[in-house]
């Protein structure tokens, strides 16, 4: 790989000084001030709304608290069955097998590839711009693509 180290330390430099040549710091500054007016308006008119506040809150629950959720759920209506009323312990063991199968899918399906998840939401490792992968994809990452591909259609 010795040949690759010219081609890409040319390349890095290309984008430093590509970068250099389109950096202009008063829109940075124009976009600052356009922020901090934003949260001025949001903090004089009471905060968020109750709308705002239910959709970060649910932002925050991750897929293990979901799964637990699920099994908590088929706990409770196996060993408190006869306690519940009529068709309770039923369905509760239904949503339990339901939250939990769905959080178990979706983790596999979208835990792939080098990154991290931050927020709730998936971030790729990056350095300048690209994507930083040290190995191949394994035989459960094509098959997740595999699926992303046959979903699109």
């Amino acid at each position: 790989m010795p040949g690759k180290e010219p081609d890409k330390m040319r390349r890095e430099i290309e984008e430093l000084l590509d970068k250099l040549d389109t950096f202009v710091p008063e829109e940075r500054l124009a976009a600052k001030i356009k922020s901090r007016r934003k949260q001025e308006r949001a903090a004089s008119r009471g905060g968020p709304t109750p709308l705002e506040r239910a959709r970060r809150r649910l932002s925050n629950i991750t897929l293990g608290q979901v799964m637990i959720a699920g099994l908590a759920l088929l706990l409770i209506s196996w060993l408190f069955g006869d306690a519940l009323p009529d068709g309770w312990a039923f369905w509760m063991g239904i949503a339990g097998m339901v939250l939990t199968g769905a959080a178990f899918v979706i983790s596999i399906l979208t835990r792939g590839g080098a990154g991290t998840t931050v927020g709730g939401r998936h971030v790729e490792k990056r350095w300048r711009g690209q994507v930083i992968s040290y190995s191949e994809p394994s035989p459960m990452d094509r098959f997740r693509e595999w699926v992303r591909r046959r979903g699109r259609r």
